[in-house]
């Protein structure tokens, strides 16, 4: 099915061979060696190129624990405090107990450098096929999100039971702003693999997100606010407890870019907050 779509490459592991594949042919004599945030690409005809790229970025980010990535004080504090044995996953800061553990890091790239890329991890009392089915399932995204007003699908790429790929448009009213913003993302989940290089402990799923847009220079036909999301990630892990409980833990990774309306340093606040709410809040949606 056609998308219509374009989306931004300006991190994604394409090579030279790839960005002229992907670029349509009256842009294929354009410089690429070079790539900023304005180097947008089609999706249609080459959906599965751009989608393992964003997947690759987002294991990276969700699955890096180095020391580039700074714990909230809260967090700072369980990490220091917390008996060793409490850890669920066998990576590294793990989550346990009712914790929710908050980093944030500075985006290395240029696009959206003054907007933090916030990381956040919890356990869900779920299996990890149960969370992801939730994040898929666009007509149950009011029961975990206050704010949003609503997610359709506009186009699905692909579905089954392992993995779907998708565009999506969503609408959401945060407290902090009048009128509802939309977002327009390429959403894409599948189950893990050993192949996928990242620490598991049994089954494990990752979807990930990015907007789209309708002309190929970033702009949108639409008369609402949009608000971009360069990058958004969760990876579910299923962990096995000592009882033989089976729980995973969801780690988030989310860098977005707020819209003229929101000042700058209120949409940094904004981020960590929501980061912590969106795990309670998934979280709160298996314990009722």
């Amino acid at each position: 099915k056609r998308t219509d779509s374009f989306i931004r490459a300006h991190d994604l592991n394409l090579s030279e061979e790839d960005i002229q594949r992907v670029i349509d042919d009256e842009r294929t004599d354009r410089e690429t060696s070079e790539r900023d945030g304005s180097t947008l690409v089609p999706i249609d005809g080459n959906g599965d190129i751009v989608i393992n790229a964003l997947v690759e970025v987002g294991l990276a980010e969700a699955g890096d624990e180095s020391s580039r990535w700074i714990a909230t004080s809260g967090t700072a504090y369980v990490l220091k405090k917390r008996p060793k044995q409490q850890r669920m996953g066998p990576w590294k800061n793990a989550a346990s107990g009712k914790d929710v553990l908050v980093w944030s890091t500075k985006c290395i790239r240029n696009l959206g450098a003054e907007y933090p890329v916030v990381k956040a991890r919890g356990l869900i009392n779920a299996s990890a096929r149960d969370v992801v089915d939730l994040l898929r399932d666009s007509s149950k995204v009011t029961i975990y999100n206050k704010s949003s007003l609503g997610r359709k699908d506009k186009v699905v790429l692909t579905s089954s039971v392992d993995s779907e790929a998708k565009i999506m448009s969503s609408l959401t009213k945060p407290p902090i702003v009048r009128k509802p913003l939309e977002c327009v993302t390429l959403f894409y989940a599948r189950q893990l693999t050993v192949q996928d290089n990242i620490e598991l402990d049994g089954v494990g799923y990752i979807t990930v997100g990015r907007s789209v847009w309708e002309n190929e220079d970033g702009s949108t036909n639409s008369s609402t606010t949009r608000c971009e999301i360069l990058l958004s990630v969760n990876l579910v892990r299923e962990i096995t407890t000592t009882s033989g409980q089976k729980v995973c833990e969801l780690t988030i990774v989310t860098h977005a870019v707020s819209p003229a309306c929101i000042p700058l340093f209120i949409g940094k606040k904004a981020a960590l907050t929501a980061a912590d709410g969106y795990i309670k809040d998934i979280r709160a949606v298996f314990e009722k």
